[in-house]
């Protein structure tokens, strides 16, 4: 099986498919044994169970096609505990040639879907009362310290993306500025909000009394037999009630009246504002008490998940969380600061919101943050307030952009039914004609977001867990959990981990080791197995078990040099390494990361090249191993690694996308993909030198965050007499329009939505293609960038990537 094919059958990639024998094997891999796994991959083969899975009473590991069975007994054995578990009766009529899917040898990817009214009956509770234990909630905190253009794009675009939110959804309304403006919406005559000071730290207690959350008309025992906490629904309506006030809100909210001096910053509290929505959220889901300093006692209940999408123009210069000071004099931190120490506010400002972060993640609240301004808006003290609770994040310029715009409703973007999904349930459901319709309709108003998630992975006895580096935050571990206590990767020393926030995009990066020795490796016999159990709500409040399980023979480079270089996966290996060079970047200078990457890829190029001692022309790297060292090169030069010129926030926006994305998205935010257009012929993809930059043709570039189109200087002339407007020049019209087709498709399916750019040779906005180009180029080549006549000739500092891989060789060689 091919890794693609890995891919759209498990959404799993190894950087080795064949595992180390021991321990001492697995330094000299070199490139640490991980994987990238995405839970919520489309796979179109995967079965969709409507049941409960069965479980190992031991471990909890569920039955898959790796589980030795007992056809005669009906007994099941696990491979991680090896517990023998007797089958449940709807089980007694397996046999060899009539199996369940979960343990049919191609279904090594099942989902278990269990309804609302299903677990109701398993838990034997009556019927709920409420929408809110059966539906997200989403709350929008909006700065309203902005232009009024700004705040009106922000407006129409919330307005726009309720649309696309499930009707029973509940929204809550919360603005930030001077103060913080707490929006009744089950109050129709007129916008109501209570306002409360920005500068003030909120506690429970405090807020229910300023909010009229406590009504003492109520007894304790009618407070308990209510639909919703007593005054707390007024703050969180559904939809359908509350869509039209919310435009007439909407219509009178203006920006910020408390102006600011001209040589000052506006007041913005943002950590209030913050603060205020997650009480909201604990009284919501039945806390009594929350204690902002002993978050371990926070343990909601009817508890579906929810989201806080946060509008940002600015930094937090008010109250909790401060950022910045209001005095301009005083700039926002830099990286120069954060290196030295120097930053005022920083530390403070980051351990607050990380508290935050924790509790949110308690609540089962994801905080997305959507910056936009010319300035820094804070981003980086809140990135594990973001991160933690696997939130989205975007920064750009201004609110009322298209990048802002698409990626507000990308968020809420629906789920569509594929014809193989309708074709199971036509199968599956074929006696139930009626119940197979309600089903479809309701998976058609899914949303591609599922909340409350948790991911855990059981591993067999001769692997252990690193840990993970993703977006995410540490669960406890189980008892049976395989770890390693000693030394951890990212977040560790757990098998258990909470995504409150869960879709096609979120992709985890696991790092795992072999316990065994050289003296007692393991049998080669033997297969590697893990489990990966991703347990979610829909927005329809339906469980959903997605359950992995990939098995690995084990080996050793001497006896199977071949078998241990196919089973190399070179696109997930430099993912891995990069996260793992993005996450020591935050506690290391840059230096000794690259120094650390320098001799990695050496020590690679030694182990698995061919070559003669004391001669260079005879390097060979084996295929499979011949796109790492690029891979490197252009990492190295990326933001992630050169953060000259980019902001702590910008950064941090990197490297929260870094952590999020699959492997292709991530592979083309270091190295992008380059197409050329030419009249001649059909579109191709180019190398990244400055050679394919040539005067009649049409570049196209996808870094990812930004998608650019750039004109030859012979077809900027022709548009320029407007050749593509005569009548008899349709083609060449034809021609100009087939890359920004081309830019359409890649920007429509994408979050956060790219920044787009259409420039001309020779212009300033070519500048972001220039430096993303190898500067090599032979003398006297016809390109007009690397021209001797050209002033643009020496664009950078950095060596070329043959200069680079020639130097690589000679150290190479030299180490022999």
């Amino acid at each position: 099986m091919s890794f693609l094919q890995s891919e759209d059958r498990n959404g799993l990639r190894w950087s080795w498919n064949v595992f180390p024998n021991s321990k001492e094997e697995e330094s000299r891999f070199i490139i640490p044994l991980g994987c990238l796994y995405t839970p919520k991959k489309e796979i179109k083969t995967m079965p969709t169970l409507p049941y409960v899975p069965i479980q190992c009473r031991s471990c909890s590991a569920i039955l898959n096609p790796y589980c030795p069975v007992d056809f005669v007994g009906k007994f099941w054995s696990c491979p991680f505990c090896y517990q023998r578990n007797q089958f449940p009766e709807s089980y007694y009529g397996i046999s060899k040639v009539s199996l369940p899917a979960e343990l049919i040898e191609q279904f090594t990817t099942v989902e278990y879907i269990i309804p609302q009214q299903q677990q109701q009956q398993q838990k034997q509770i009556k019927e709920q009362k409420d929408d809110i234990k059966k539906s997200p909630v989403f709350l929008f905190l909006i700065d309203i310290h902005t232009t009024q253009n700004e705040l009106d794009s922000i407006k129409d675009t919330i307005l726009q993306s309720l649309a696309f939110l499930p009707p029973q959804s509940r929204i809550g309304l919360i603005t930030l500025g001077t103060a913080i403006h707490v929006y009744d919406l089950s109050f129709t005559e007129c916008p109501k909000s209570f306002i409360l000071r920005g500068t003030n730290e909120h506690t429970f207690e405090k807020l229910q009394d300023l909010l009229q959350l406590r009504n003492p008309i109520f007894s304790q025992k009618e407070e308990q037999e209510s639909e919703f906490p007593i005054g707390i629904d007024k703050f969180f309506r559904p939809i359908s009630e509350c869509e039209f006030l919310l435009s007439e809100i909407f219509e009178d909210m203006q920006k910020d009246p408390w102006n600011s001096r001209t040589e000052t910053r506006p007041q913005r509290c943002v950590g209030g504002g913050l603060q205020v929505a997650l009480l909201l959220f604990a009284r919501l889901f039945n806390l009594k008490k929350l204690n902002w300093d002993n978050i371990d006692e926070i343990n909601p209940t009817n508890c579906l998940g929810g989201r806080i999408i946060t509008f940002l123009s600015g930094p937090c210069t008010k109250g909790k969380g401060q950022v910045v000071d209001r005095e301009l004099t005083n700039r926002i931190r830099s990286h120069h600061d954060l290196q030295k120490g120097t930053s005022k506010y920083t530390k403070e400002a980051f351990n607050f919101y990380d508290n935050l972060g924790e509790v949110a993640c308690k609540l089962g609240i994801s905080i997305d943050l959507f910056g936009c301004s010319f300035d820094q808006v804070g981003c980086y003290e809140m990135k594990t307030l973001i991160s933690k609770t696997g939130g989205d994040l975007l920064i750009t310029d201004k609110f009322n952009s298209e990048i802002f715009t698409n990626s507000l409703l990308y968020l809420f973007s629906q789920k569509k039914t594929t014809k193989k999904k309708q074709e199971q349930e036509q199968e599956q459901e074929q006696e139930q004609e009626q119940e197979k319709e309600k089903e479809k309709e309701r998976e058609n108003g899914l949303l591609n977001t599922e909340f409350n998630a948790s991911v855990e992975v059981n591993v067999s006895a001769e692997l252990q867990i690193l840990g993970t580096i993703a977006n995410c935050n540490n669960l406890p571990k189980t008892k049976s959990a395989r770890i390693n206590e000693e030394f951890s990767i990212g977040n560790g020393k757990t098998n258990r981990w909470k995504l409150n926030t869960l879709d096609s995009r979120t992709t985890l990066g696991f790092y795992f080791s072999v316990i065994k020795n050289e003296k007692n490796p393991v049998d080669p016999k033997r297969v590697g197995i893990i489990q990966f159990k991703t347990i979610s709500y829909d927005s329809d409040g339906n469980i959903k078990i997605r359950v992995t399980t990939s098995g690995h023979k084990f080996g050793d480079f001497a006896s199977n040099p071949n078998i241990i270089k196919q089973s190399f996966d070179q696109e997930a290996a430099a993912v891995l390494v990069s996260r793992l060079a993005v996450m020591r970047a935050k506690t290391e200078k840059i230096g000794t990361i690259l120094r650390w990457m320098d001799k990695s890829l050496i020590q690679v190029c030694k182990k698995f090249a061919n070559f003669n001692k004391n001669s260079v022309s005879s390097f060979q790297l084996s295929p499979y191993f011949s796109y790492y060292p690029q891979f490197m090169f252009h990492f190295r030069r990326s933001h992630f690694m050169n953060i000259f010129g980019d902001s702590p926030d910008e950064s941090t926006y990197f490297s929260h996308s870094l952590y999020k994305e699959n492997i292709s998205n991530s592979i083309l935010m270091f190295q992008p993909v380059l197409h050329s257009f030419t009249m001649n012929g059909p579109p191709k993809p180019v190398l990244l030198e400055m050679d394919s930059v040539q005067k009649d043709n049409i570049l196209l570039l996808d870094s990812f965050f930004l998608v650019l189109i750039h004109h030859g200087k012979q077809i900027k002339n022709w548009i320029k007499q407007g050749y593509h407007e005569m009548e008899e020049y349709k083609d060449f019209a034809t021609f100009l329009e087939l890359p920004k087709q081309e830019a359409k498709i890649i920007m429509s399916g994408r979050f956060p939505y790219p920044r787009f750019i259409e420039c001309d040779q020779g212009s300033s906005p070519a500048r972001f293609l220039l430096s993303r180009l190898n500067p090599s180029s032979r003398k006297g080549s016809n390109n007009l960038y690397n021209s001797n006549q050209n002033e643009n000739s020496d664009l950078t500092d950095d060596v070329s990537f043959n200069d680079f891989m020639n130097h690589l060789k000679k150290v190479v060689i030299d180490l022999d």
